[in-house]
């Protein structure tokens, strides 16, 4: 097309006809133009798709991590009511004087003292802010909420850490005195991911092993962590509530989102 008005020019200028020249030359400058508006629309165009196909990726994996989320703020529900429950009750308990006593103490004990944490599953959202692509996540309610979720997580884990010292000086450091797992076949731990019983303790090992039982119920620094325990525990419980009621609103504005895209 260039080389035809290339032509028509110079037929022109022969012929010394500048005014169609003019009209010529202006008319390929304009086909020029429009030319590289064309293209750079079309590459244009290109880069939008692939963002959008990326920002498509990004929502599908916070997704992913969301729902994994929501399962594991279920079951550390459960886990921090159970605590709470075996605290109320083993602090009301009488010192075991029977075997059947006894294991339903420790059982208590176990539940108490074991060390649970909940950890988001924030894989997408760590690669979109360390590979500076949060802005392609054009809604800015759901960028907004995925900080929103990092500032409540962030409290979590201040919470949990303040927790674990609590555990440490008034339940760990104390336990560091008396038997642990009295009750546990100890040939099979490490074996199996359950906690075998032993089936039989003879008169002697009872005695001393509900006794002890009695000391750890009554000692005044074990029961201050336990009443710990129930406070703290009962916040994490406030907390991961509303953990799950974020997590659910940005559920819902991601599906909406990706109905769009």
């Amino acid at each position: 097309m260039i080389s035809f008005f290339r032509k028509i020019r110079q037929n022109l200028l022969s012929q010394n006809r500048v005014t169609r020249y003019l009209v010529y030359a202006l008319g390929e400058i304009f086909l020029v133009v429009i030319g590289i508006l064309i293209a750079l629309q079309v590459n244009n165009w290109n880069e939008n798709r692939l963002e959008r196909q990326l920002e498509k990726k990004y929502l599908h994996g916070l997704q992913r991590d969301l729902n994994r989320d929501i399962e594991g703020l279920d079951r550390m529900t459960n886990n921090r009511k159970d605590i709470i429950n075996s605290a109320l009750k083993v602090m009301k308990m009488n010192t075991p004087s029977t075997l059947e006593e006894l294991r339903e103490v420790n059982d208590e004990f176990l539940m108490i003292h074991f060390w649970y944490e909940f950890t988001p599953n924030n894989n997408t959202f760590n690669e979109l802010t360390s590979s500076g692509n949060l802005s392609l996540i054009r809604n800015d309610t759901i960028k907004d909420l995925l900080m929103s979720m990092e500032i409540l997580n962030a409290e979590i884990v201040q919470n949990r850490n303040h927790m674990r010292r609590d555990y440490d000086h008034y339940i760990y450091d104390e336990l560091a005195n008396y038997e642990w797992l009295p009750l546990i076949n100890l040939d099979t731990l490490g074996k199996t991911n359950r906690l075998i019983p032993i089936e039989e303790v003879n008169e002697d090992r009872l005695r001393n092993l509900n006794q002890e039982a009695g000391e750890i119920m009554n000692n005044k620094v074990i029961r201050n962590g336990w009443i710990l325990a129930i406070a703290n525990n009962a916040y994490m419980l406030d907390l991961y509530k509303e953990m799950r009621k974020q997590n659910a609103r940005l559920q819902d504005l991601i599906e909406r989102e990706l109905q769009g895209l």
